[in-house]
């Protein structure tokens, strides 16, 4: 028994935020507030991936938006677990199952609704999946390879038939506008349907984590690195860094790990990157699918992106820039497909499926 993408879904907000959202001072602000570091890519041009990023980066030279134009805000009383809810239920549709065909729910939240319990029991109430279990998983952006990597498990064991996986990145609510990344960052949810298949669908899933950069990519509070945990109180949490020379690395190294995660990954598939037909990653930055697709040596055209719509919604990149590919008429019968993330932590993730 193999597992398969049933079906695929997504939850993006009615409101856009355009660049006029910002006051003029912002410009002349980003660079010198907490969190500049996380959006200045540096490169120095010495290797293959180097050039590409630097030549991508010239693209926005000046532009304090990063290349963004418009991206959706959630509404500020919508949960978590009701934008992955609408996700889900759109998955389910498209999969033709209802929540009571679900075995298992796996659910991500970048914000999630409470520290604990998870988003997942709440997102299994609202879709009426009354025989299904609801448990979190968190690899930040690259939880959707994990999940992918779970629900196989699970469905080739045969211990499940349909599980759902959801994503919510509702990060704009989190991220004051005047913070030096609040141009890139949309509010989107997503969601996928694994279900058994007598056929291929989910191949390899190659993932990795580097634990020296925990904290190079963080939940901080200000630019103190030895800021106070946040049980006790203390000043407000934004997306930051608890370690800027560590942030400012993976930067740099943002094309090089996806480069190795999806090199390592078609080794062990014994697969040329030549037959892969499309790739569906993240995108921290407007250029990045199209990097990732450079840096193995596939033109940026086998992979599609909304950033121009969307900007950056975490792990939801990856399934929204898989619908995405679908729309576009990519995703053939029998299509090689390739999705990647890298997310804090660090983890940095890719798996192989044949549509």
């Amino acid at each position: 028994m193999r597992s398969k993408i049933a079906g695929l879904g997504s939850f993006l907000p009615a409101e856009v935020r355009h660049n006029d959202a910002w006051p003029s001072e912002f410009v002349g602000q980003q660079t010198a507030r907490y969190g500049a570091e996380l959006m200045d890519v540096r490169s120095d041009g010495n290797d293959p991936c180097d050039a590409i990023v630097t030549r991508y980066l010239a693209t926005e030279h000046g532009d304090p938006f990063k290349g963004a134009v418009r991206r959706r805000v959630a509404d500020p009383h919508l949960s978590s677990a009701e934008a992955e809810a609408t996700a889900a239920k759109n998955a389910l549709d498209d999969a033709g199952l209802k929540g009571s065909d679900v075995d298992l729910v796996l659910s991500w939240a970048m914000v999630p609704d409470r520290v604990t319990p998870p988003t997942a029991p709440r997102v299994v109430h609202l879709i009426g999946a009354n025989r299904a279990a609801g448990i979190g998983l968190d690899a930040a952006c690259a939880t959707p390879i994990a999940q992918i990597m779970m629900a196989s498990a699970m469905i080739e064991a045969g211990r499940a038939r349909h599980v759902l996986l959801t994503q919510s990145h509702l990060l704009s609510r989190a991220n004051p506008l005047m913070h030096p990344t609040s141009p890139i960052i949309g509010d989107a949810a997503s969601a996928m349907v694994m279900s058994a298949s007598e056929k291929t669908g989910a191949g390899v899933v190659h993932m990795v984590s580097h634990g020296e950069y925990h904290e190079a990519v963080t939940w901080a509070r200000g630019r103190d690195e030895q800021e106070s945990p946040w049980w006790e109180a203390g000043p407000e949490y934004t997306p930051g860094t608890r370690n800027r020379v560590q942030a400012k690395m993976l930067g740099t190294r943002l094309v090089h790990f996806a480069r190795d995660t999806v090199m390592e990954l078609l080794s062990r598939a014994k697969r040329p990157s030549d037959s892969i037909d499309v790739i569906a990653a993240t995108q921290p930055r407007r250029w990045f699918p199209a990097a990732v697709a450079e840096s193995v040596g596939l033109s940026p055209a086998h992979a599609p992106s909304t950033w121009d719509e969307i900007a950056h919604v975490g792990g939801c990149g990856i399934v929204c820039n898989l619908i995405e590919a679908r729309n576009r008429g990519m995703l053939a019968p029998g299509s090689s497909v390739l999705l990647y993330g890298m997310g804090a932590g660090v983890t940095r993730g890719a798996a192989l499926l044949e549509w």
